[in-house]
């Protein structure tokens, strides 16, 4: 019963050491742009994916275009 048991803390151990290293680095920018009108979903998704391979959303109703994007280290 003890060999299982210490494989088992040993997995663990070891699958929580993988997604700690996986999850490091990366931090999630923000950007923002102010758009000439109405904010349009497309055009500000589009944008953010072109200027950093990231999403972009519209702020409801506003002129405003926000981006997420993965920090660069």
């Amino acid at each position: 019963m003890a060999k299982p048991t210490i494989l088992a803390i040993f997995m663990i151990v070891l699958v929580l050491g993988t997604v700690t290293m996986e999850s490091q680095g990366q931090e999630l920018c923000h950007e923002y742009f102010v758009e000439s009108g109405i904010c349009d979903p497309k055009h500000c998704a589009d944008r953010c994916t072109d200027k950093w391979k990231g999403s972009g959303k519209c702020f409801n109703g506003t002129k405003i275009c926000g981006c997420t994007f993965k920090c660069k280290t």
